[in-house]
């Protein structure tokens, strides 16, 4: 600042702090006033002096302690007069008790009037600006401000579908901003709109055709995105990259092979997981094709992604299409799993949230740094009690408004376990059978480690689920640029075979390493994810003096340990048939062709589209896969090391094994066939050629495990064995 400015801040309840930045001159009998919007005087009791290098500091005590809401003005004789800054507030004591608020916030309208309520406790003026429908001009209208630091207006009439945003005036500062409780908004967050969030209550969400739901582990889930899954221009879907273009029926690939809903429908899986879906910054919405990005940069919380409806104008159409999308899945009994960024923001500097209530939603470490341990610039400071509000109520409105079935939470471990608690209650209040899950890092931000919800704290959050990166690491190896070269035990690494007996028992067994979850539902197995490079690309590195087909034979294996072992089990979009990033191991904003679901690669591969679902109706048939308790894990299987490195599984016929008798996994990671004398003849469940159970009749004393394969051999109940 250049010389003879100066700057004031409230520092304490009681204490201000005007800073010269000066120390030419001598200050003892200088003036200093405070003014209120009513240009009343403050009155403050004491002011003490501190002189530092070019700097002279004045600490004023107030006699009274200081009330939020005014535009302050602090006048120092001879030079003038600057805002008081009070942003310093948020960090007061009693903050978060005064100014919590558990009233409505948002547009909340009727047919016969809307009442507009903003919370921004460090304001001393909101203007509410809102367009006149069918002309070409906006009007103003001032907030009342109420309790705890709520301005609220109410605008008469139907004002249904109206355009508006809020001028806030903070620290002598006016922001335009748009509403973070908003509903929806012009393309890209120009403008909040006015809605009636009842408009589609009455909406079929045939939440009837759904099949029952018990336990995390009866879940088969399958991520993508709405883009990637629908761009494919050798398709004939008419709306790609839309929510509209995830559900259209009848659609191919060289029109034979179904392509977009049809095809993932026929699949299996129980749960579709969505990349973000909520409004994000960094696709243009009026101009979508010209940027690609997954979406983890997130700009409104309430709001839907426009570059995902067919007319992102419209205030309605990203919310009918999204709720009519949820709705077509429910109706051939898949859930929906949204993936949710609760842990940052695009950027904290132009958020509506740093302009609304300055130095308050996000972390900041000792030093007063902004803290960065999402690595994107911010952290959420999910743990004070209007940034939890505003996450718990979003969640509850997903659920509740719009249907979905499921939250998967980017970087969960920045995110406090209380937020975590509070949100599993309000969404398992709409739906018992809610599926929450997340990403359990832990990461570097200054919360205390204890209260967040990462790997470590696992059994703090019983009900919640972890991708399990222990369980990824052992059976494929690594997964980053410094170690991707690392094979894993499915890749041949053997040595790991110890350590693959502890992943596939959902990692809860005291064995190889002690358990990291209480119940295998809180295992997430996976071993590819939008995150990372895809599998086929890492053999490439890893294996790379093997051929493509031993390649997509390791793939399908691996697939096979995924949906067998004990935990929840993931897969990533195009993981069923070996689909290629080109070595891209962050594709985030890389581009549509390396990000694209290929049909014609699905067409080229069916046999392993089949084979995928053959793996899924195997899972749903044997509902002891589905086992969490970790003291009927143990009593169910047995491990025994087969020679060369190879294993096998047993499960105890004394257990229920519905609808088998006996039940044995044979796993061959090894690039020889294995040999092995069985201790009772047993038929063929699951073998390349897919779940066979069904019209398997031949009996086996032996039997051969082919290289880089599993199989399953057991005997169904009823079937004593060879007459």
């Amino acid at each position: 600042m250049a010389f003879g400015q100066f700057s004031a801040h409230l520092i304490a309840p009681r204490v201000i702090r005007v800073v010269l930045y000066s120390d030419k001159y001598q200050y003892e009998q200088t003036r200093v006033t405070i003014y209120d919007d009513n240009d009343k005087l403050v009155p403050f009791s004491s002011k003490s002096k501190v002189v530092q290098y070019k700097v002279t500091a004045f600490e004023l005590t107030l006699e009274q302690p200081f009330v939020l809401g005014q535009n302050y003005k602090v006048y120092l004789q001879n030079f003038g007069q600057v805002p008081l800054n009070v942003s310093e507030a948020t960090t007061f004591p009693n903050f978060d008790t005064d100014y919590y608020y558990t009233g409505p916030l948002g547009a909340e309208y009727t047919k016969e009037q809307t009442t507009f309520r903003l919370w921004a406790p460090l304001a001393s003026r909101v203007i509410l600006k809102y367009e006149v429908p069918g002309e070409k001009h906006f009007l103003y209208r001032k907030l009342k401000r109420g309790e705890r630091g709520v301005y609220e207006y109410t605008l008469e009439g139907d004002h249904e579908g109206i355009r508006y945003t809020y001028l806030v005036l903070n620290n002598g500062l006016e922001e335009e901003v748009t509403d973070p409780y908003a509903l929806s908004s012009g393309p890209n967050g120009a403008f909040s709109y006015v809605i009636n969030q009842n408009k589609y209550d009455d909406m079929n969400m045939h939440d009837d055709k759904l099949p029952p739901f018990t336990k995390p582990t009866e879940a088969i889930i399958y991520e993508t995105s709405v883009r990637d899954q629908t761009i494919d221009e050798r398709t004939d879907i008419e709306y790609p990259a839309t929510f509209y273009g995830m559900i259209e029926e009848g659609r191919k690939v060289k029109d034979t092979y179904p392509a977009g809903f049809d095809y993932l429908k026929d699949l299996g899986f129980t749960h579709l997981q969505l990349m973000p879906v909520y409004d994000f910054k960094t696709v243009d919405e009026t101009r979508k094709w010209q940027s690609y990005n997954w979406g983890y940069d997130p700009q409104q919380y309430f709001v839907l992604e426009g570059s995902y409806a067919r007319d992102p104008l419209h205030p309605y159409n990203r919310i009918s299409d999204f709720k009519l999308m949820v709705s077509r899945y429910h109706e051939v009994g898949i859930r929906i799993i949204m993936d949710v960024v609760f842990n940052h923001v695009y950027d904290h500097e132009t958020s509506v949230f740093e302009k609304i209530v300055p130095n308050y939603y996000f972390r900041k470490t000792s030093e007063g740094v902004i803290s960065n341990g999402s690595g994107c610039g911010n952290d959420l400071a999910t743990e004070r009690p209007m940034v939890r509000r505003l996450v718990v109520d979003a969640c509850r409105y997903y659920a509740e408004k719009l249907g979905v079935d499921g939250f998967r939470f980017d970087l969960m471990g920045l995110i406090d376990i209380k937020t975590m608690e509070e949100v599993t209650k309000a969404v398992r209040q709409v739906k018992p059978d809610f599926l929450i899950l997340g990403e359990g890092w832990e990461m570097m931000t200054p919360h205390p480690k204890e209260k967040l919800a990462h790997h470590g704290n696992a059994s703090k959050t019983p009900e919640i689920g972890f991708f399990n990166d222990a369980f990824r690491e052992i059976v494929k190896g690594g997964s980053f640029a410094d170690n991707l070269h690392e094979r894993g035990y499915m890749l041949g690494a053997t040595n790991y075979r110890l350590g693959f007996y502890y992943a596939y028992a959902g990692s809860v067994l005291n064995t190889t390493f002690t358990p990291r979850y209480l119940n295998a539902g809180q295992s997430i197995n996976y071993v590819e994810c939008h995150d990372n490079g895809v599998l086929v690309d890492k053999m490439t590195v890893s294996n790379a003096s093997e051929c493509k087909e031993t390649h997509l034979a390791r793939l399908l294996s691996m697939n096979t340990i995924v949906m067998l072992s004990f935990g929840v089990p993931f897969f990533h979009r195009g993981q069923e048939i070996g689909v290629s990033k080109y070595g891209d191991l962050n594709s985030y904003k890389s581009s549509d062709k390396v990000n694209q679901f290929p049909y014609t690669l699905a067409l080229k591969r069916k046999e392993m589209v089949e084979y995928f679902k053959a793996l899924t109706a195997l899972r749903k048939d044997c509902k002891f896969l589905h086992e969490t308790d970790p003291k009927v894990i143990k009593n169910i299987i047995e491990f025994k090391d087969l020679p060369g490195g190879a294993s096998q599984i047993v499960y105890n016929p004394d257990m229920d094994l519905s609808p088998y008798s006996h039940f044995n996994v044979y796993v061959n990671p090894t690039s020889e066939p294995i040999f092995i004398s069985l201790e009772k003849p047993l038929k063929t469940i699951l073998s390349s050629g897919g779940y066979i159970a069904a019209r398997s009749k031949e009996y086996f004393e032996r039997t051969m495990v082919a290289p880089y394969s599993v199989i399953v051999l057991g005997l169904r109940k009823g079937d004593s064995g060879p007459k």
